[in-house]
C-alpha cells in the first residue's frame, strides 16, 4: 500500500492552494448588505462566481444561476477525483451520491406534487440535473411517471430501486415522502461509512471523526425540527437517526427530544465535547426561531473547529480532501442562501444572521 506522503503530497498542495481562494467573510458581508438581488450578484463579479451574473442577466431566473452553482460543485468533486490516489477514489464516489440522491428526491417530489396535488410541473423540470452523476437514472421519466412502480422500474440496477419499492406504499398511505426520503439519507450515510471502512487505519480514524460529527449534527438538526415542526413521537424520531455518529449517544438524543430547553442540553454537550466552543451558547435566544438560528450557528462552528483541527494537523491524510469539500460546500451554501434571501426581499439583518 502506498505511503501517506506519496498518496497525498500532490493533492495536499493543490487543495491548500484552492482553500486559500475560498471567499473570505468580508465578501459574504458585502453580499448580505447588498440592497437587492442585482447588487448582490454584482458583488460576485470579481470572484470565481462571475458567470452567475451572465446567467441571471440572460434568464432573469436566479434558480438557473443556482443550478449552475450545483453543476460546478459536482464538477469540483470529479476534478479532485482525477488527482487522487486510487485508495481515496471510493470515498469521493460515495460523497458524490449526495448530489444524485438530492436530484432523485427532487424528481420524485415533482412527480408526487403532480399526482397528489395536481401542481404544474413544467417550470420545476428546468431545475433538475439530467446528466449522469453516478448511476444512469432517467430523471425526466421519473418526474413524469404515472406511479411508483414505473419509477422503481427505471431505477432497476441502482441502489434506489429497493428503497422506492419498500416505501412506495407508505408514501401513498401517509401522503408523505418523509419516510422514503429518510431511507435515501440512511443509504447515503451507510454507503459513505462503508467506503470509509475501506481506507487505511489513519485515514479511517480521521474520516470517521469528521463524517461522524456531520452525522451528529444532522441528527441534532432532525431531532429539533421533527419535534418543533412535526411533533413526531420519540419512536418515530429515533427511526430517522442515522447510525455512525461520533459523539451523540442515546441519552443525549432522549434529552434533546424531551427537554423544553434544547439550548441548555446542547450547551452541556458542547462543554463536554468541545470546551473550546463553550461560549457559543452563552447568549439567550428569546423565541424558537432565534433558538434554531443559534443552534445552527453552533453546529456550523463545530464543523469549522473539526476542519481547522485537520488543516493544522499532519497534512498527508484523507482529511485534507474532506476538509476542502466541507469548506467549499459551506461557501456555495452561503451564496445560494444569500441570493435566495435577496430574491424574496428578506431583510439585511436576517440575512446577516443566516451567515
Amino acid at each position: 500500500m502506498a505511503g501517506t506522503l506519496s498518496k497525498y503530497s500532490f493533492i495536499n498542495a493543490k487543495l491548500r492552494a484552492r482553500i486559500s481562494k475560498i471567499l473570505p467573510d468580508k465578501v459574504f458581508s458585502q453580499l448580505a448588505k447588498a440592497p437587492a438581488l442585482d447588487e448582490a450578484i454584482a458583488v460576485l463579479r470579481e470572484t470565481p462566481f462571475a458567470s452567475l451574473e451572465g446567467i441571471y442577466s440572460e434568464t432573469g431566473d436566479i434558480k438557473q444561476a443556482e443550478l449552475e452553482i450545483l453543476k460546478n460543485e459536482i464538477d469540483l468533486y470529479r476534478n479532485i477525483r482525477e488527482h487522487l490516489h486510487k485508495d481515496s477514489v471510493g470515498l469521493v464516489d460515495a460523497l458524490l451520491h449526495q448530489f444524485e440522491i438530492d436530484n432523485l428526491k427532487n424528481a420524485i417530489r415533482i412527480f408526487f406534487a403532480w399526482k397528489n396535488e395536481k401542481q404544474s410541473i413544467d417550470t420545476s423540470l428546468h431545475y433538475l440535473l439530467y446528466d449522469r452523476i453516478i448511476n444512469d437514472i432517467p430523471i425526466d421519466i421519473i418526474a413524469n411517471a404515472d406511479n411508483f412502480d414505473e419509477i422503481a422500474g427505471v431505477c432497476e440496477g441502482t441502489p434506489y430501486c429497493q428503497i422506492i419499492k419498500k416505501y412506495s406504499h407508505t408514501v401513498e398511505s401517509e401522503s408523505s415522502l418523509f419516510r422514503m426520503e429518510i431511507a435515501f439519507d440512511h443509504f447515503y450515510y451507510n454507503n459513505l461509512i462503508s467506503s470509509i471502512n475501506e481506507l487505511a487505519r489513519r485515514d479511517r480514524t480521521i474520516a470517521i471523526r469528521l463524517v461522524g460529527v456531520e452525522i451528529d449534527l444532522q441528527n441534532i438538526n432532525w431531532i429539533i425540527r421533527l419535534k418543533n415542526f412535526y411533533n413526531l413521537p420519540l419512536d418515530a424520531v429515533l427511526a430517522t437517526i442515522v447510525p455512525g455518529g461520533f459523539n451523540l449517544d442515546r441519552n443525549v438524543i432522549d434529552e434533546l427530544y424531551k427537554t423544553q430547553n434544547v439550548a441548555f442540553i446542547l450547551k452541556g454537550f458542547v462543554n463536554s465535547k468541545y470546551p473550546e466552543l463553550s461560549a457559543l451558547l452563552s447568549s439567550q435566544a428569546p423565541d424558537s426561531t432565534s433558538r434554531l438560528v443559534l443552534i445552527r450557528r453552533m453546529l456550523q462552528e463545530i464543523i469549522k473547529y473539526e476542519v481547522q483541527r485537520i488543516l493544522s494537523g499532519y497534512p498527508f491524510t484523507v482529511g485534507i480532501i474532506l476538509a476542502y469539500f466541507i469548506l467549499k460546500r459551506d461557501e456555495l451554501t452561503k451564496i445560494r442562501m444569500i441570493l435566495n434571501a435577496k430574491q424574496y426581499g428578506i431583510s439585511r439583518e436576517r440575512v446577516e444572521g443566516m451567515i
